[in-house]
């Protein structure tokens, strides 16, 4: 079947909403006033908790991109209910691949992914750890924390930006303007690098292949939250250059090497390119296996 056949984009009001610059400045606003949304709810949770120490104070950075989640799914809830609907479970009209099954699967793969970077730089010598104190009330909750980033991210990109140029636009541009706009998004972060940028949009492209071929979101989002919560807070590396505050293993010493970059880090080494090409090829063959379609 045709990509737009039976799509509410035969709608000649919806074409014209989901034209591309449209899509993305509707996605940047709602970004940026989600983050201003955010802090504003954050900061006055860092005046009551400034005596927890950096550890704490670091996991709210994460909890900032709150404001983002509830944005983008009142937007859509409001003015887009075909691309809310992507955001629910499959018992409740979401996607058929928004299952806890799938969203277990996802985290799953996030680590192994991020795990396997940060094992080939361990054994290149680059990285070099001691263990710290283990609190499992802290890991899990930065684990939701994280999931509360990862979850505005892919909100915004693979369910909003993705959703809504796929009703309009050949899938390839759709996954090329989502996976750029991601990137673009950790333009400002420490230490970003041409390779870093383009593993950004690669994983970006390779989240895409998985809404889209195994349709599900949920399992995005989960794969994305393993993936940076291992790296932050497992490992104690560097997410996309936003340095660990607290985490289980701790990070003594680094080298700069093809596997590792000390600033940015496991994402901005070849082995990330790597991985996010095989979650990409991973996500096409399911979807062809399960419904004979490339």
């Amino acid at each position: 079947m045709n990509e737009n056949e039976g799509s509410p984009s035969a709608a000649p009001g919806r074409k014209k909403r989901h034209f591309i610059v449209w899509v993305l400045l509707i996605a940047f606003a709602i970004f940026a006033l989600g983050s201003i949304l955010g802090t504003v709810f954050v900061v006055p949770v860092s005046m009551l908790l400034s005596d927890a120490g950096p550890s704490v104070l670091f996991l709210l950075q994460y909890l900032v991109f709150i404001g983002i989640d509830i944005l983008i799914v009142v937007y859509c809830a409001l003015f887009d209910k075909e691309i809310f609907r992507s955001f629910l479970s499959a018992g409740r009209g979401g996607m058929r691949g928004n299952t806890g099954r799938h969203f277990a699967l996802g985290l799953l793969i996030g680590f192994v992914m991020n795990g396997a970077c940060i094992l080939a730089a361990w054994l290149h010598g680059d990285l070099d750890f001691s263990v710290g104190a283990f609190q499992l009330v802290y890991l899990f909750a930065a684990l939701l924390l994280v999931c509360v980033q990862s979850g505005a991210e892919e909100l915004i990109c693979r369910g909003y930006i993705l959703g809504a140029l796929r009703e309009r636009y050949p899938l390839w541009v759709a996954t090329a303007a989502n996976a750029l706009g991601f990137a673009a998004a950790h333009l400002t972060n420490p230490g970003i690098t041409v390779l870093a940028f383009l593993e950004i949009v690669l994983i970006g492209a390779a989240f895409s292949l998985l809404v889209c071929c195994l349709d599900s979101l949920w399992m995005a989002i989960a794969v994305h939250t393993a993936w940076n919560f291992t790296q932050n807070f497992l490992f104690g590396l560097p997410n996309s250059g936003i340095v660990s505050q607290g985490s289980f293993l701790h990070l003594e010493a680094a080298k700069g090497s093809i596997f590792y970059d000390p600033v940015f880090g496991v994402e901005g080494a070849v082995t990330a390119l790597i991985v996010s090409a095989a979650l990409g090829v991973w996500a096409a063959a399911r979807g062809k296996k399960h419904t004979g379609k490339q």
